[in-house]
């Protein structure tokens, strides 16, 4: 391995006057400033959704609960860092939701008197907002029927909703009124309910307790409701496990379309009263965080642009640093209303009586999760649906699809300005090349074929399947070697690379 050290002049005069840095910089310069930048950017770019409200009766079960949180975090900032355009996709449509359900939120809130403004939408997105249900026995007045008028275009109405839930499954799931009278033990239980159950209880139960618990009357609705597996969902025990599964129990975490209906069905019977600075309390927004990160971003670019005009090559490490910082910044614009690090949600009581039309609307409104698994809290990666009848689900996709191709495009067109830097051989430069290249453009071809399917035969099942299984392999490996090779090709930088600009003496953290 060859290891130079650079042997710079001292001042041979006292007092030495300003003494300017050295006009070179080490490879360990190069790694510190795009890895800080990176690090700082992923940490204060996130905002992760409301984690379960857990209290742990033990030092252990308090240890566990910390490791289980800060391992929450860095997981999600593995996958910011491996897959940046994802989440750009996902948090630009979930920007567009929460402005277009906080519509009809605040005329709600108008009505009921009550604050509300896009930050509190967004939090509901988080599930920081759990309506907590009463004891049978401490119920009051039961809640009306949701009315057709009530409900958003692209619901379905109370007849109908009502036709699907009282269909029951004969001789396997019990009536409504046995479940009331008698619960059954969980080997009694639908699949759906077992799973989600156990999977809640491997998952939390060794951080603590949890104030979620299995409730009658929602119980007996969940076993005898029919899903609907239209669509997205083909897999009726799919649409169970992530729409009707997270309702049968003591509280509902509900997202921003699902407290709308939820007031509007009389659920509730007036949105959460919350102040704005309750919402900034719980919020642990950094604001020095942020700054360091925007003060690291934009010395990169000047310190980029200044090798630039001096005809001086960059390495392809920075640019890959830029090419992340891009989508960073467009993350933490769509993500600027919300806030950060809530620890647990509002907690709002009702003793109302959930209708079966009520309980398999608001099933039916339920964010779309890309996991396998639910549990009673909303978890990461989401897509929320609108309750505008002008947005059908399939808008909301094309959104999606649109954001990602745009954040993919310009990810992978950033790469491409590496294409006249020196690579350890002529081979590298050339897959480096073509990796950019796949990277801006394949994952463009698959959303259009998509797109291109959903428009002229209304799905979107087999481009899909078609273009993942085709076009997935070549993206990921492209990736992967664009990130090795940014850290190979310090070792075999030019010379012309180690020297440095007037921007090193710009503000900024190695």
């Amino acid at each position: 391995m060859i290891d130079f050290l650079p042997n710079c002049t001292f001042p041979s005069t006292s007092p030495s006057g300003f003494v300017r840095g050295p006009n070179i910089r080490s490879t360990m310069d190069i790694i510190w400033s795009c890895t800080s930048i990176i690090i700082i950017s992923t940490w204060s770019v996130l905002h992760l959704t409301v984690p379960p409200d857990i209290k742990p009766k033990s030092k252990l079960q308090v240890l566990r609960k910390e490791f289980y949180f800060f391992g929450r975090k860095i997981s999600w900032m593995g996958v910011m860092l491996a897959f940046p355009e994802y989440l750009v996709g996902i948090s630009t449509t979930n920007l567009f939701a929460s402005w277009v359900n906080n519509q009809h939120l605040k005329e709600l809130a108008d009505a009921d008197d009550v604050p509300w403004s896009l930050t509190h939408t967004t939090l509901a997105n988080m599930g920081g907002i759990a309506i907590r249900f009463s004891d049978p026995g401490d119920r009051g007045v039961s809640g009306g029927q949701c009315q057709q008028s009530s409900v958003p275009g692209g619901l379905a109405s109370t007849k109908e909703a009502t036709n699907v839930v009282e269909e029951r499954n004969r001789g396997i799931s019990p009536t409504v009124a046995e479940v009331l009278q008698s619960p059954p033990q969980i080997e009694q239980m639908p699949y759906f309910i077992k799973e989600f159950q156990r999977n809640q209880e491997q998952h939390l139960a060794a951080l603590g307790e949890i104030p979620w618990a299995p409730f009658k009357p929602h119980l007996a609705l969940a076993i005898n409701a029919r899903p609907d597996t239209h669509g997205l969902w083909r897999s009726t025990e799919k649409y169970k496990a992530k729409h009707i599964a997270p309702l049968h129990g003591n509280i509902w975490i509900l997202d921003s379309k699902q407290l709308a209906l939820a007031r509007r069905c009389g659920v509730i019977r007036k949105l959460p009263s919350i102040e704005s600075n309750e919402i900034q309390d719980k919020s642990k927004s950094d604001g020095l965080m942020r700054l360091l990160a925007l003060i690291q971003v934009l010395w990169l670019a000047i310190h980029l642009i200044s090798r630039r005009i001096a005809d001086i090559p960059s390495t392809p490490l920075e640019i890959s640093t830029v090419a992340f910082s891009s989508c960073a910044f467009i993350i933490y614009m769509a993500e600027w209303p919300k806030p950060k690090d809530v620890g647990i949600p509002f907690y709002f009581d009702t003793s109302t009586t959930v209708s079966p039309a009520t309980f398999a609307t608001i099933a039916r409104a339920a964010p779309i999760s890309f996991l396998q698994t639910r549990r009673y809290y909303i978890p990461e990666s989401v897509v929320h649906q609108v309750v505008d009848g002008r947005f059908e689900k399939k808008h909301i996709d094309r959104l999606m699809v649109l954001s990602s191709i745009l954040s993919i495009t310009a990810f992978g067109g950033i790469h491409l300005f590496a294409w006249g830097l020196e690579f350890p051989t002529s081979v590298e430069q050339l897959l480096w090349r073509m990796s950019a290249l796949t990277v801006a453009i394949a994952p463009t071809i698959s959303a259009l074929l998509v797109l291109l399917e959903s428009v002229l035969l209304q799905r979107t099942d087999k481009m899909s399947r078609w273009s993942v299984a085709v076009l997935a392999p070549l993206y990921l490996a492209s990736r992967v070697y664009i990130m090795v090779e940014s850290f190979r090709s310090l070792y075999f930088l030019p010379p012309q690379a180690f020297v440095s600009t007037w921007a090193t003496n710009a503000p900024h953290f190695d």
